[in-house]
């Protein structure tokens, strides 16, 4: 066996020991997802914001009252998953001369007409994608459980949708 042989070896060995956290090892259940939430939010607070579960509220991040706003009636993965995205949306903007230097029209969009920008509406769903990574990026940090399957739906109907809201505006 060649020194090169043991090494792939020694690799494969290391990889195979690694515990990977998805669907098949772990069983979630409503507390694990409570849970998580909660470290969650406790690193929310740690930035200076705050976390605010309301009925019918509109996920988002408002940089203005430094909140952080989840829809109480989804299911508390769902809430997971949107609060870890809305985590990513804070992670960018504490890293954000980096994000604008790769996407300066979302920085200069005050006015109206730039904000109906092909360049603006790019740079927005690479925003929206990117606080999907970010989030995903925190949860791993945390060594959180994540149905990565499950996870990637939230990606794809959420930046569907920003999709399709980008075109009807290009429409307009």
């Amino acid at each position: 066996m060649t020194v090169d042989n043991i090494s792939l070896l020694i690799a494969y060995c290391m990889s195979a020991s690694v515990q990977r956290k998805d669907a098949d090892m772990v069983k979630p259940n409503k507390q694990l997802w409570l849970k998580q939430i909660e470290e969650i939010k406790s690193w929310v607070e740690s930035k200076g914001y705050k976390l605010v579960f309301g009925t019918d509220e509109e996920d988002r991040l408002c940089f203005e009252s430094k909140s952080i706003y989840i829809n109480s009636r989804n299911h508390p993965e769902t809430k997971y998953y949107t609060l870890l995205h809305e985590a990513g949306h804070l992670l960018i903007s504490q890293s954000w001369k980096s994000f604008d230097r790769d996407m300066p029209m979302y920085a200069s969009s005050s006015d109206g007409r730039v904000e109906k920008g092909k360049a603006y509406l790019v740079s927005l769903l690479a925003e929206e994608i990117e606080a999907w990574k970010r989030g995903r990026r925190l949860s791993n940090k945390l060594n959180h459980y994540v149905n990565n399957s499950k996870f990637d739906q939230h990606i794809t109907e959420n930046v569907s949708s920003y999709i399709v809201w980008a075109a009807e505006c290009m429409e307009k």
